[in-house]
C-alpha cells in the first residue's frame, strides 16, 4: 500500500495498521523524524535495530525475532537499515505469520521503480511503503510552521531565517527548532532573541574536542576534557555540532557510493563548501567511520537529546562528556 510521507508525518498512528513498512528515499531528515516518533510512541515495546548485512549473514535472525516472544516486552519494533532487494525473500518469509504486536520498519536509500522489494510492498495491502523525497522551500516552510504552530510571534521572516540558516537541511532545522522550543518556554518568540539564538556560534574548543573524538585520539581527548569547560547550558549546541558533522560524513559516503577513492572529489563538490582547513580532518574521520557506525551514533545522539529534554534534573554536561568518551572509544576500535 503506497502512502504519502506528509500524511504519515501528520499521523504516525496510521502505520499501526500495517505489519511492515518500507521507507525509502534520500531525505534522511524525514526518515529520522519518523523513526523517533515511532520510538516515542512505543514506550511499552522492545526496540531492535538491525542492518541488512547482519540479517544476510544469519538468515534465521529476522524470523527468530519476529516469531519468538521477547523476554522484555510482548511488543516489538524492529528497524532494519540500508535494505536492498537482497533482503526481499527473508522479509517475505518472516512476515507470513501475522503478529499485531510486532512491527517491522525497513529503511532504504533511493529505490528504482523496477526494485523487487519496492514492488512487493506496493502491491501488498497488508504492507505500507512511502518515499521520502528531497525537501524544497515549500515543504520546509510547512514543516517549521507545523512545529512552531503554538508559538506567538512567528513570522514569515523568522521561518525563512530558520530555513536559510540551516542550508535547507531538515536535520539541522530540527536541531534549531529544539533550541527555539527550549529557549522560548513561554511560547512567545522575540525576533531579536531568535537572531542571537540562531547565529552560528564559534566554539573552537568544542570543534577540537569533536574532531579528536571522531578520530579516536584518546590521549588528546583526556587532555581537552580536563582543560575545557563543558557548559551545562550549551549542551544542545554541542549535540547539534556533533550531529552536523555526522550528517556531513554520511553525505560524503553516500554521494561517493561508499568508494573511499572518491571521497576527496565529493568533498570538493559539496555545497556549502567545507572550509579548506577542515578537509584533511574530514578525510581522517572518513577513514575511521562507515555508514553503519555513523547511523548508530546518530541514533545515540537522538536518544541523548530525548533523555536530556525529559529529565531536567540530570547533569547534561556529564552526559556530554561521557558521550565524547564513548565516541572516542568507538573511533579508536576497528569494529563496532
Amino acid at each position: 500500500m503506497i502512502l504519502k510521507s506528509y500524511i504519515v508525518e501528520q499521523n504516525i498512528e496510521i502505520l499501526k495498521d500495517y505489519q511492515a513498512t518500507l521507507i525509502y528515499g534520500i531525505n534522511n531528515g524525514i526518515k529520522d523524524e519518523i523513526k523517533n516518533s515511532l520510538k516515542n510512541k512505543a514506550k511499552d515495546s522492545e526496540i531492535i535495530i538491525f542492518f541488512e548485512e547482519e540479517i544476510l549473514k544469519d538468515i534465521s535472525l529476522l524470523y527468530k525475532n519476529i516469531v519468538n516472544e521477547s523476554l522484555f516486552s510482548k511488543k516489538k519494533l524492529i528497524f532494519i537499515h540500508e535494505v536492498t532487494d537482497k533482503i526481499l525473500h527473508l522479509v517475505s518469509e518472516s512476515i507470513e505469520k501475522e503478529n499485531k504486536d510486532i512491527k517491522v520498519f525497513l529503511f532504504a536509500e533511493k529505490l528504482e521503480k523496477k526494485s523487487k522489494l519496492r514492488n512487493f510492498f506496493e502491491k501488498n495491502k497488508k504492507l505500507a511503503i512511502f518515499p521520502c523525497y528531497e525537501d524544497n522551500e515549500k515543504t520546509l516552510i510547512a514543516y517549521v510552521n507545523k512545529e512552531l504552530r503554538d508559538f506567538k510571534g512567528l513570522s514569515g521572516d523568522i521561518v525563512n531565517l530558520i530555513i536559510s540558516n540551516s542550508n535547507m537541511n531538515r536535520k539541522i532545522i530540527h536541531g534549531e527548532l529544539v533550541k527555539i522550543k527550549d529557549f522560548f518556554l513561554t511560547k512567545k518568540i522575540n525576533k531579536k532573541q531568535i537572531l542571537d539564538l540562531l547565529n552560528v556560534k564559534t566554539n573552537t574548543h568544542f570543534d577540537e574536542i569533536r574532531d579528536n573524538a571522531l578520530n579516536g585520539e584518546k590521549n588528546k581527548i583526556n587532555k581537552l576534557l580536563s582543560e575545557v569547560d563543558i557548559l551545562n547550558e550549551e549542551t544542545f549546541f554541542y549535540l547539534n555540532n556533533l550531529n552536523y558533522r555526522i550528517i556531513k560524513l554520511q553525505e560524503i559516503i553516500s554521494i561517493s557510493g561508499n568508494d573511499s577513492r572518491r571521497y576527496m572529489q565529493t568533498i570538493e563538490s559539496l555545497k556549502p563548501a567545507i572550509f579548506w582547513k577542515d578537509k584533511p580532518i574530514v578525510m581522517q574521520q572518513l577513514d575511521k567511520w562507515n555508514l553503519k557506525k555513523l547511523y548508530h551514533i546518530a541514533d545515540k545522539i537522538g536518544e541523548i537529546e530525548i533523555l536530556m529534554k525529559k529529565n531536567s534534573y540530570l547533569r547534561n554536561d556529564v552526559i556530554i562528556k561521557n558521550f565524547i568518551i564513548h565516541l572516542t572509544n568507538k573511533a579508536s576500535t576497528s569494529s563496532y
